[in-house]
């Protein structure tokens, strides 16, 4: 009798909360643009934010996104727009940010590092071929075949010489 006279009510969890509400159970979600314009953070930081106001194309919810990168000024309004979760944490309402590369979004093009954040491809540069041998083994000409045909180098595979 002691004991349950101690337990009252048990500490319940709370629920989790998720950040960007809008696209739960959607990994991405397409968007219309309504208006795209710039903002600041919050007190420590300082800085210009690109940030625009859109639709989603499903749900009519209307919600702002972050626009990473240079040229965000593309954008205009009714161009689509894929938006997935996760925005700065600096800037207060803007819980999402638009996918580079896709919909009316440009990818930028000229971007070496940190390429899957801006839609950008790997720029392939052409292997020389090295001529220190009389002749090349005929694998390696099969290999150097593929590359012409597919732009691999050599499949992955070092290069054999004898």
């Amino acid at each position: 009798m002691a004991t349950n006279s101690l337990i009252r009510k048990l500490k319940q969890r709370r629920p989790h909360k998720p950040r960007s509400p809008a696209i739960i159970k959607c990994p991405q979600q397409s968007a219309i643009v309504k208006k795209s314009f710039i903002t600041t953070p919050r007190k420590p930081n300082s800085a210009k934010r690109k940030v625009a106001k859109v639709v989603f194309r499903r749900t009519r919810r209307i919600v702002d996104i972050y626009l990473e990168g240079i040229d965000f000024n593309k954008l205009n309004p009714h161009s689509i727009v894929l938006v997935r979760g996760k925005g700065p944490r600096d800037t207060p309402g803007v819980n999402y940010h638009a996918i580079r590369g896709k919909g009316d979004f440009p990818p930028l093009l000229l971007r070496k590092k940190g390429r899957s954040k801006y839609g950008t491809k790997r720029l392939v540069t052409k292997v020389k071929e090295v001529r220190h041998y009389p002749f090349v083994i005929p694998q390696e000409k099969i290999w150097h075949q593929r590359y012409l045909m597919y732009g691999y180098s050599n499949y992955g595979r070092q290069s054999r010489r004898i």
